[in-house]
């Protein structure tokens, strides 16, 4: 509900701003993606005649996130007809935005429909991680692994899961196995890259955790 509330508050402070009938108005009137890539040219002329300061960039992140939700909306709309390519960039969106539940959802249908797919196992185990059901997470990212076992990223999140459930001496094999592989084997596009520093330092309180053990 709050985000609708905020949208039709961004729809009318937008509104306001474009009075006059210009392409973002119609934008705003009636959403569709010719009206979007009107609105956009128009914004990005406006942004190129320096007159503007930021106003313009910000009113192309404020129509560009619009779109997309909307997108988003139809595709949901329209999952069961979705192929799996479409079903698991749908995911990865929910997921970019938090929204961990729908993302969940998404994946599980994935998972049913092509169980051999290492990705929505692998992306499925980072939206529990970040949702705090951390064996729920584990289980996933053991299907990864299991369907793909060069997946790097896969085992990075495994790694991370296991800390979490202090199991230190597993997390620390699966960080190093991580590390006899190399990212070029990751066969997603979707993957977000987790910090060398982050890495790094969850390596070394392993080491320190499973010392003499």
């Amino acid at each position: 509900m709050k985000k609708y509330v905020f949208i039709t508050l961004g729809l009318l402070a937008l509104a306001f701003c474009f009075a006059e009938e210009s392409p973002v108005t119609l934008y705003l009137q009636n959403q569709n993606l010719e009206t979007y890539q009107q609105a956009v040219n128009y914004l990005i002329k406006i942004d190129q005649e320096g007159e503007s300061g930021m106003q313009a960039k910000l009113n192309l992140a404020y129509i560009g996130n619009l779109e997309s939700l909307r997108l988003m909306e139809l595709a949901k709309a329209d999952i069961e007809n979705l192929k799996p390519g479409e079903r698991f960039a749908l995911a990865n969106l929910y997921l970019e935005m938090d929204k961990y539940d729908d993302a969940i959802d998404i994946y599980n249908l994935l998972n049913e429909a092509t169980p051999k797919w290492s990705c929505p196992w692998r992306h499925k185990g980072e939206a529990l991680y970040k949702s705090g059901n951390y064996e729920a997470a584990k289980k996933s990212l053991e299907m990864a692994i299991e369907t793909n076992k060069e997946h790097y990223d896969a085992y990075l999140w495994y790694a991370k899961t296991l800390y979490e459930l202090k199991d230190y001496r597993n997390a620390l094999n699966a960080l190093e196995t991580a590390f006899d592989l190399t990212e070029e084997l990751e066969d997603s596009g979707f993957d977000q890259v987790i910090p060398e520093e982050e890495i790094n330092q969850l390596y070394q309180e392993l080491q320190k955790l499973t010392q003499n053990k």
